[in-house]
This record gives structure tokens, sequence and C-alpha cells, in this order.
């Protein structure tokens, strides 16, 4: 405790220090943007000695630089916003104005040709609001703007779907039971875990797990800019994008409004997988209520700015029921409510004209009833949990204004959450081939973190350069706790029982045939895992030099290190068993440097060519120290009892009789799962260690693209993308030990840093602002990536096929979409209606192809081979033809070879997606200031089916386990089955429905 309490107060000392010294540090220059160029005369020679004025029109703050012989100004840390930038009139010249509106992360350049005239003379040039060519920068990516998250259609009101705007992101399968209502962006053929989200450049990611943290209202979001490639060294912790959240400030007018979006049953389809013979209709209401308001404490030096929203939503899950009558899965609706409040409060304060500070607190609480994580294609209702995510973030910072070309931006940011999950049923996981039933053995669960982040950031403009430089400190820690197999698991080998096996004169499950039940061996007493903490420090400098007036390099250098990412300060306790599996010493890694070199070759102001090559390092979760404490041999140990449809040695039945009823003593799946006999050391849940060489994953990013303006409004952006991903984490089985505690040998599997992601792309984004009549975007994505698992960093769901060959692991991720098109836009109608479309259109993604039993996939074919290696029901039958007249294929779990049945001709592997979602309203005016929008959206317009799945091990949506029919073992009826759409039941894709709101704003 009194440890804790000083490495906080140590830290707080630190980040002060850091404000005094700004040179010490840097960090991400994450939530700001800088505007730069050259004043010159109509002959094209500089004019040095002339006076920039920078007005921000919202808030009336100004910045002055007066520029030197070679002409250039820069003004840099600016917020993003609305501008006016003026020179004052030069001897001979006119004086010169243009308002300027620049987007987070925006690098502007604006030459400015001043023309003759008198000091009373004044050249006004017409507002420039549309981002044009990018001339100074090799980055990869996109700006979502306030009028795109004003105007286009969310489903659910989720700001964060907008990166999907962008080339090259899509939403991610879940991974993780915290992450059952969070949004995940899959970046660069990523699966989701990596990528970095920062809001007013805090760090809001999970380190726990992977993905975001704090969700904030999206009317406090002003807007947002994705890198998703070749990014410069101010970022870094992700290895495929990072997302550079602004809020909303308040201005010198008090502005503010209240919104209420409502949908209903009534409003909303039901989706292609219902069943309409089972006779439930799904629950459905949400509700969100939204509000905003802000203005000054004192005009031009101080405003404050708060957002809330709530939403309050009854849905249902998509969850299967067996008929044991008729020997079928019926899909059915279960209830789950969900309630979300957000809050988000902002102060700023020109303290100075140098000096100007900002503080930013945002909450949420969400508590929900959903769907576990599925081992299956589908769940039962009793197959669900109930979940609390409280979570909580805060930053501070000061900009200094040494002179108008030395900047420096120091921030203080901590955010924490809090989650806990608990089953809604008592009864133990009963693992069918096609369907998880009772509580998932990986719940209760409690999960803490807590963050302290300190950063600082110079920049200093000089002659044709623009420097910045520093570093960052993170201090991060978490608590687990853990109730894992506390009801127990048990694996069904069939669906439905065939007959009465014993004897009462019925067949119920009682006669159902199950090959082995896992129970903790403390069941009262869950794992519990304090002091998961690590510091992360990074520094960085970069050197944006125009090297001639038409081309820039962009030159960086970023270093990274995680203190304790291989568990170093655990490592002493480690269990001595295994002491020989580990080779070489554990220490920290020092060697983790990113060099990034890019160029902008610009051959005029509407034509540019650039690209670039970078280093990049992905955070590791701090889920993989858990899993080496968590499973050392000790600290958690099951009972592992034999069901009934167990062998001996000689493969012969143990609990079935020759007519294949049972003996006396059998253990039943109802009465008595757990009474089977022990195996002996079995109760060992194997022991992870990590590995002494584990690193940061890392990426090397190339690019090559081009920039091009068309007439006045048509952007046009090509970019060739390749990725090539090394040192990611797999869990390699290494072989075994005798282990004292459980009486028997544990296998050992060693989490490495041993393989490889790659990623080819091409990404196209469009962009035409069309006068008076509307905008028009559209981004396209030609992708294909690689990988060796269905996670991006946790080993734990599938062992590699063969530990001594991980090449056969290698396949596309489960989330793999080779074409992507998202089309959007706002269209300004007569009667002054808006109309703003989102159209997606993409491909399927791949599936993996699983044995009968469902414990693996079938080990000839490569990972996620539906789709893939095999595209038609005819060719994967051809494939089981071959394989079954060579003998069939070996099950581990059952340590024979079976043989696969037939699949239905008309079985698929996945589905393409297509949904048209758009916003209708109209805005009324009364008196000066009052505004009333009505609002109409739909979604999925033409309620097309597309069937996709929600978790990483099955993301195609259709059933994927070889499990053959009861009364035809030589055929499955099921393989191939849709059996979720998209989204869930109401998300994104899903089926159409329609939604009404309402704003009022002043």
């Amino acid at each position: 405790m009194h440890k804790s309490v000083f490495r906080r107060a140590a830290f707080v000392a630190l980040c002060s220090l850091l404000a005094v010294f700004p040179f010490v540090l840097d960090a991400q220059q994450l939530a700001v943007a800088s505007i730069g160029g050259t004043v010159a005369d109509p002959a094209g020679s500089t004019v040095g000695g002339a006076a920039v004025t920078l007005t921000n029109l919202a808030q009336g703050t100004v910045r002055t630089f007066t520029t030197q012989r070679d002409g250039n100004f820069f003004f840099s840390t600016l917020p993003a916003a609305r501008y006016s930038l003026s020179v004052a009139s030069v001897s001979g010249f006119a004086a010169f104005q243009q308002e300027i509106v620049l987007l987070v992360g925006e690098d502007r350049n604006l030459p400015i040709r001043l023309q003759p005239g008198s000091s009373h003379t004044q050249v006004t040039v017409r507002g420039d609001t549309q981002q044009g060519v990018d001339t100074t920068t090799s980055v990869v990516g996109g700006v979502i703007n306030a009028r795109q998250i004003e105007t286009l259609p969310l489903n659910g009101r989720n700001y964060l779907e907008l990166a999907l705007l962008v080339p090259g992101n899509a939403p991610a399968p879940n991974f993780d039971p915290t992450k059952e209502n969070t949004f995940l962006i899959s970046s660069a053929g990523q699966v989701g875990r990596g990528g970095s989200v920062t809001i007013d450049g805090a760090d809001n990611n999970d380190d726990v797990v992977g993905g975001s943290l704090v969700n904030i209202p999206e009317d406090a979001v002003q807007e947002f800019q994705i890198a998703t490639n070749r990014f410069s060294a101010e970022l870094g912790r992700s290895g495929s994008s990072v997302i550079n959240v602004v809020t909303r400030q308040g201005t010198n007018n008090l502005h503010g409004g209240v919104s209420m979006y409502e949908r209903d049953r009534v409003l909303q389809a039901l989706p292609a997988t219902y069943d309409p013979s089972v006779g439930s209709v799904p629950p459905f209401h949400r509700q969100q209520y939204a509000g905003e308001i802000g203005g000054p404490f004192h005009r031009d030096k101080a405003w404050w700015f708060v957002a809330m929203e709530d939403r309050q939503q009854l849905g249902a899950d998509l969850t299967g029921v067996r008929d044991t009558t008729n020997k079928t899965i019926n899909e059915t609706f279960a209830t789950a409510p969900l309630h979300d409040y957000l809050t988000t409060e902002k102060l700023d304060w020109q303290v100075t004209p140098r000096d100007r500070i900002g503080f930013r607190q945002s909450l949420e609480l969400e508590d929900d009833l959903s769907q576990s994580e599925l081992d299956r294609s589908l769940g039962t209702a009793a197959y669900r949990q109930t979940s609390g995510n409280h979570l909580q973030g805060l930053v501070a910072d000061w900009v200094h204004i040494f002179t108008p070309s030395l900047i420096n931006r120091a921030s203080f940011a901590d955010n924490n959450f809090a989650n806990a999950i608990y089953p809604t049923s008592n009864a133990p996981q009963i693992t069918f081939p096609d369907l998880d039933d009772g509580a998932t053995y990986r719940v209760p669960q409690k999960t803490q973190q807590f963050r302290l982040q300190g950063d600082d950031t110079v920049t200093w403009a000089r002659r044709n350069h623009t420097l910045s430089f520093g570093g960052e400190l993170q201090w991060i820690d978490a608590y687990f706790y853990l109730g894992v197999f506390q009801q127990g698991n048990i694996q069904a080998v069939e669906d439905f029982p065939d007959f009465d096996r014993n004897g009462d004169g019925k067949v119920d499950d009682n006669d159902l045939l199950f090959a082995v039940a896992l129970r903790s061996s403390t069941p009262d007493r869950p794992l519990v895992l304090p002091d998961n903490g690590s510091y992360h420090m990074a520094g960085f400098a970069q050197d944006d030099w125009k090297v001639v007036p038409n081309l820039t390099l962009n030159l960086g250098l970023r270093w990274e290190m995680d203190t304790n990412l291989n568990n170093l300060s655990w490592y002493a306790n480690r269990n001595p068993i295994v002491d020989s599996f580990y080779q070489g010493t554990r220490h920290r890694d020092y060697g983790n440097w990113g060099p990034r070199i890019g160029w902008n070759y610009t051959f005029n102001p509407h034509l540019s060519v650039h690209g670039g090559y970078g280093v990049y390092y992905d955070r590791v979760v701090l889920e993989i120290m858990s899993l080496e404490k968590g499973l050392d041999g000790r600290a958690l140990a099951l009972n592992v009892t034999a069901g009934n449809a167990v062998t001996d040695q000689n493969g012969n039945p143990v609990y079935l009789n020759p007519d294949g009823t049972f003996r006396p003593g059998t253990p039943e799946l109802l009465s008595s799962p757990f009474s089977g006999f022990p195996f002996t050391g079995a109760g060992a849940t194997g022991i992870d260690i990590i590995n002494n060489r584990l690193r940061n994953p890392m990426v090397q990013q190339f690019n090559l693209g081009v920039g091009k303006q068309i007439g006045n409004d048509l952007l046009v952006k090509v970019d060739g993308i390749h990725n090539l991903g090394t040192r990611f984490i797999i869990g390699r089985p290494v072989g075994s030990v005798y282990n004292p505690l459980t009486q028997g040998p544990d296998e050992v599997t060693d989490l490495e840093s041993a393989v490889n992601t790659k990623y080819d792309a091409l990404w196209v984004t469009v962009r035409d602002h069309i006068s008076h009549y509307g905008e028009f975007d559209a981004a396209y994505t030609l992708a294909k990536s690689y990988n060796y698992a269905n996670d991006d960093q946790i080993p734990f769901e599938y062992s590699p096929i063969d530990p001594n060959n991980l090449q056969l692991e290698y396949g596309p991720p489960p989330n793999d979409q080779r074409h992507r098109l998202v089309m959007s836009g706002v269209a300004y109608l007569p009667l002054r209606l808006r109309f703003a479309p989102i159209w997606t259109i993409a491909s399927g993604v791949p599936m993996d192809i699983l044995l009968p039993d469902g414990s693996e996939r079938v080990p000839t074919i490569q990972r996620n081979a539906g789709g893939r290696e095999f595209h038609t029901a005819q060719e994967l039958n051809a494939f089981i033809a071959r394989t079954n007249a060579a003998g069939g294929v070996y099950e581990a779990s059952t340590s024979s070879y079976v043989i696969l049945p037939q699949i239905s001709s008309r079985a698929n592997f996945n589905d393409s997606f297509n949904s048209l979602d758009f916003r209708l309203d109209r805005t009324f005016a009364f008196f000066d200031r009052l505004h009333v929008d009505l609002i109409g959206e739909s979604f999925n317009i033409f309620n097309v089916t597309n069937i996709l799945g929600v978790s990483n091990l099955n993301y195609s949506g259709f059933a994927n386990t070889l499990s053959p029919d009861t009364n035809n073992p030589g055929y499955s009826s099921s393989f191939g089955r849709p059996v979720s759409t998209a989204g869930g039941v109401f998300g994104s894709g899903g089926p159409r429905a329609f939604q009404v709101a309402m704003k009022l704003s002043f």
C-alpha cells in the first residue's frame, strides 16, 4: 500500500518537473494542428518582415509571427478550429486575409502571394473549408470532420464507427468477454487488440486485453484523425493505426442543444435467421437522450463545455434452443437490457497571450446483460452474462509559447476502469458440437486498470525545418479476479442423444455422450492476481524538412520501452519445475528503435506523390503477464474426470456396453457429470511460460501513393500499402513436466515472439465537394492479409497443429475482407431537406472448418480455409471424400482417426455485406438562434441479409463444425447453416430499422 502511494507521488512529481523542464521529455502531439507557409510578392520573391496574424474565430485568441528574410511563417500546437489568417500591409503591397479550417492532426501548407496596393487595400480570399492535397507529409489516413459526425447516421451513436469511412479499417470481431458492447476497429489486417485511441492527447486504451476504454458523447466530439499507416515518430504504441480524438470547446457565444432518439420493435425488422415456428419475437426499444452546452467564463479568455448522453436499451441476443424431440437447434431471442451513461466536461483558459491551459474529464457507466464469448457459433439463453464497465478519463494540458517559432505542450492524464462479469446460470458449461450451454467457464471475473501518464512536446520552427522532440512516461497497473472453471466445463461429443442409454424409459440428456468434464479443484476460491503493472517510456525526434519548395522529407526516430512486458518483476517466483524450459536470461528490452522516413514531392499545389518506410511497435497486453502468473502449475488446478464416451488405451469403451447402453456407475450429463474416474495428473491446466526473448511485436510499414485534386473540389488519393509484422506472439507447446501438485504430467506452453503477419493493400479515397449541392466521400480497400492465429496476441484458443512446424498455422485472419467499399456524403434537397447516406459493400470473411467434436480445425487444411482454400461445398466434399478414402483424419481429443461427414450442397462458408443507411432531416429556425431539427434515420433500408458472426473464433456467421447428424453419421446438415446476422441482432448491417429523433439547439 505504501509502495503504491509512493509510486504515484513520485510520478506526479516527475510530471511537475516536465512542465518546468520542457526539453527533458516529449510525447505524442496528438490533438493539435499546424499551419505554415511562405509570404511572397507577385514575382515569387520572399517577403521578410511581414506580420502574420492568426485569429481563432470562435474564441478570439490571437497569435502573431513576423517573417524573416526567407518569408516563412509557422504556427504549431493549434486547436482544430476555424481561423482567420491575415498579413498586414507591407510597403507597396496590400493586406491579405483568408479564413482557414484546420483539422485535427493537419499540417497545412499555405503559400501566400501579396498583391500590389496601398495600406488601405485588402485582398480577401474565399474561405477554404476543404482539406486539399497533402503537400507536406507521407502519413496515410484521414480526418472525420464535424459535419460528418453531426450528419451521418450511426446505429447506436458511437462516433468511432466513422473510422470505417477511411480505407484499411473494418469492424473487428469480439476477442474478450469484457468487450461485448465495445466497438472494436481492425486496421491494416490486424484482429483488433492492437491499434491506439487517444482523446485530447491522452492514451485511452485497455492495456489489459486491448481495445479502447471510455466512450464519450457524440455531441462532445469535434472531429478525429485516424492515421492508418506510416505516421510520424510523434505517434507510437501501435503497429497498425492511431485514432486522435478532439473534444469540443466552449466559445465566446453561449451555445447548446438537447436531443432525443427513439427506436422500438414497431420500427424494426426481424433478422434473417429468425424462425417463426419458434414463436419468440425479439423485444426491442432504445431511447437515447443527449445534451451539450458551452460558453465563455470570460470572453476571449476562458471557456467551458459540458456534454452528456444516456442510452436505455432493451435488446435481444440471438440464442439457440435444443429441441430434443426433433433433434434440431432452433433459434430464438433472449432479452438483453443495457444502460450506458456518458458525460464529458471541459475547461479552457487563455491565461496569458503565451500560456493556455485545458482540462477535460470523461465518465462512462455501462451495465448490460449479453451473450458470453462463444466457443461455438451459437449459445443458449443460459450462456450469458451480466457485465458492468465503469470507466473514467482525465487530461490536463498546458501550452506555452516561448517564441512564435518555439512552443511547448505539457500534459498529465489518468484513466482507469473497473469491469465485473457474472454468469446468469449456476450450471456448468456444456460445449455441444454446435452450441454452448450453461455458464461459460470464463466467468465470474473482475478486472481493474489504473494509468497515470505524463508527456511533453516541443515544436521548433527554424528556417525550412519543423522540429519536434521529446518522450512520454506511463505507469499502468492491473488487478485480476478470475473465477474460471468454478462451475465447470463438459465437452459433449453429440448434440442430441440417440436412444435410451441408461434404461430409465425415456430419452433425455442423461443419455447423451460426453468426453470429459473439467472443474476447478477449488471451486469456492477464485484466482486473484494483483500487481500486474508496467512502466512505459518513449522518446522521439521528428524533422519535417522542406528541402526545396516542392520536396518535404519527414525524418523521425522513436524509442519505446515497457519495463515489465515480460513479467520481469515476477520472474524470481517462477515454478522451479519448468526452469529447464527457460532459455537465456530475462531482462528489459532497450532495443525498440523505430526509424521513420517519408517524403512528399509536389508537382503543383494539386498533385503530389508521397511514400516512405517506418518501424512501429505494438503494446503487449497485460493479460500475457496474467497467463504466466495464473497458469504456473500452482495457482490453478482442475479436477478432470472421464465422460461416458471415454475409451481405454486399447480404444475400448469404458462405460458403454457393446449395445451402447451405460454400465452401472456411468457418469450422466445432468445428474452426475463429474462422477467419472479422475484422469491422474490431468487436473493440470497447463503451464504457460513467457519466453525470455519475448519482445514487442514489430511492424515494418511501406507506402507509396499519389494525391490529386481535380478542379476546385474533387480530391483523389491512392496508396499502395505493404506491412510486414514480426515478433507477434503465439503459444507453442514445448513439452511436459511432472507436476507434484496434480500428481501427473503438465503440458508447458511457451509464449513466444515467433510468428509474422503480412498485409498488402490498395487504398483509394475520393472526396468531392459539390458547391451548393453537398459532398460525396468514398473509401475503397483491396487487401490481403495473413497471420498465424485468430488473435493478435492471446494464444490460448487453439494450439498449433504441429508445434514444431508453425508454418502450418499460416493463413488469413478470421476478419479478412478482400474488398470493402464505403460511400457517404450529404445532399441538400429542395424544401431545405438534408439527406446523408452511408453505403457499405464488402466481400465475405473466411471460416475455420472444425473437426466433428469442435476441438480444433481439420489439421490437414489451412486455418480459415472456408471461403479461401474451399470456395464451394462441392470442393470441400471432394476433399472430405479423399480424406475418408485414406482412412480419415486424426482427432487429438479422442486419439483416433475419424471419418468426416459430407456437407449439404447448399452449405455456405461466408456472405457478402451490403447495407445502406441514411439520415433525412430538416431544420426549422425560430427567432435568431433557436433551431429545431426533425430527424429520420434508416439502417439497412433494403433489408439485405448479411450473415456475419461476432467471435474471432468464427466470424463468418455460419455453423463451422463438421458435426454428423444423429441419424445419418455420414452427413452434416448443420455445417454451413446461417447462424447469426451482422451486428448481432440489431447492430449495423442487421435487419432493417428506423429511428426518429428531434434536436433543439441554440
